[in-house]
């Protein structure tokens, strides 16, 4: 690739402390995801995209879909292209919505309103949005997920692991149960999820993702790569709340699909299944999104394979069961808020999506899944690595909140005094790798 024309300056350091990422320094992570991993992105929807073009047809309308499909190809390519040589934002034009949001958003950067000069989240949440904004307005597409293919894979690879996790579970709910043994293995499930958000197919680039062998028996061993532990706050928080109270739910927003979204609805399982609350609600993606997020389409997908799984009668049992999770109302699919796919940090939410931020505010529990709901907490805002995680929210604290986070980016809190020192030392990549994790909790 020839040298990148910026708008700016790259820097060739580390980003500073106390300042927003951004690509334009490129001895960080930005600079590699801008430079390296979004490209590739790109590349590979357009690669499947032809691959599947007689499907695509076939499903999506005939000989317009055609036509629309190759026309959709280039504007991704010239997505790419825009990229690469950082170009200035361009405006959306949507019916979904959130056009004035993003609009406006883009507008208000000023100066710093290209793919290296704005902070990273800015650039690449609007990659992503830019993406699906080129099938919207086609006639014939704008149901197409053009990641579908890799999120069913990152389910259907995974059966073994996720037999061997609903083993353990049923083992445990066969006999009758302590608060203190039910404490633990709640702890437990966290962990679990926690390590089930390792399988990110916008970090791999979309290569297939798989989780082997059986993850209960790998949890002891992972203890010492979660970095910052506060499940025992997250457990003394939802087991001290009033059982009568009817109105205690637990909102999860989801990450990724595949094992991971396995993972999420084990958790949410055991919730119900235990009366630590009598709801958990799901909040997913209303569009494609950073590869595997979760969408309605997804989750539908997810129950419909599990409760139709014609050789394994434990993944189809609990199938059913989520099925009627749904059915019954224990389980809620929050109704699609935009605030999920714009730009905009955590700390905003009050004053652009109110009516969200007042129903999670009625919450018991927030449970945040993944990089991106972690680099939305902080703003990708490069904070000292000891700033405590409560003080890094900006005021976002709208009732008790939690993050199940591997790390695969360069910012991170809550570490104690030298920690970060000693892994830098072990490893320089230990930010970027995915092989550490955090469970961090903020009360309301």
């Amino acid at each position: 690739m020839s040298e990148l024309a910026t708008k700016y300056n790259l820097i060739d350091e580390k980003p500073p402390f106390n300042a927003p990422l951004k690509a334009q320094y490129k001895q960080g992570f930005a600079f590699y995801t801008m430079r390296e991993r979004l490209p590739i992105i790109l590349t590979q929807v357009i690669d499947q995209l032809a691959k599947d073009k007689e499907q695509i047809v076939a499903n999506f309308g005939g000989e317009t879909a055609r036509d629309e499909l190759k026309a959709a190809i280039g504007e991704i390519s010239k997505l790419k292209y825009e990229l690469q040589t950082d170009k200035d934002f361009k405006s959306i034009r949507s019916a979904v919505g959130d056009e004035a949001l993003w609009n406006g958003f883009i507008e208000g950067l000023g100066e710093n309103n290209s793919y290296y000069s704005a902070c990273w989240l800015y650039a690449e949440t609007y990659m992503y949005r830019r993406l699906n904004n080129i099938f919207e307005n086609t006639t014939t597409l704008q149901k197409l997920d053009y990641f579908q293919q890799q999120k069913h894979k990152a389910l259907t690879n995974s059966y073994d692991a996720m037999v061997a996790v609903l083993r353990s579970i049923e083992a445990f709910n066969e006999t009758s149960r302590t608060p203190e043994e039910i404490g633990e293995f709640f702890r437990k499930l966290l962990k679990l999820n926690l390590w089930g958000n390792r399988c990110d197919l916008s970090i791999s680039a979309g290569q297939d993702v798989k989780q082997d062998g059986d993850p209960f028996s790998l949890l002891e061993a992972l203890d010492r790569c979660i970095v910052s532990d506060q499940t025992l706050d997250i457990w003394r928080c939802v087991s001290s709340a009033d059982s009568d109270d009817t109105d205690r739910v637990v909102e999860i927003i989801n990450d990724n699909s595949g094992y991971e979204l396995f993972t999420d609805l084990c958790l949410a399982d055991f919730i119900v299944h235990h009366r630590i609350a009598p709801k958990v609600c799901f909040n997913v993606k209303a569009i494609p999104w950073y590869i595997s997020d979760v969408t309605p389409k997804d989750m539908q997908w997810t129950l419909d394979t599990l409760a139709g799984h014609a050789t394994q009668p434990l993944l189809s049992r609990f199938g059913t069961r989520l099925k009627q999770h749904f059915d019954t109302g224990a389980f809620e699919l929050r109704a699609l808020s935009n605030f999920w796919t714009s730009p905009y940090e955590f700390w905003h939410m009050k004053d652009i999506a109110p009516s969200l931020y007042e129903t999670l505010r009625g919450a018991l529990l927030l449970i945040f899944k993944g990089d991106l709901n972690y680099r939305k907490l902080l703003g990708d805002f490069n904070f000292p690595y000891t700033t405590p995680f409560a003080e890094v929210l900006r005021g976002f604290r709208p009732t008790n909140l939690c993050t199940l986070r591997t790390v695969k980016a360069d910012l991170i809190c809550g570490l104690p005094d030298g920690l970060a020192d000693e892994l830098q030392r072990k490893d320089p990549t230990w930010m970027v790798t995915g092989e550490y994790g955090v469970i961090q909790f903020a009360p309301k």
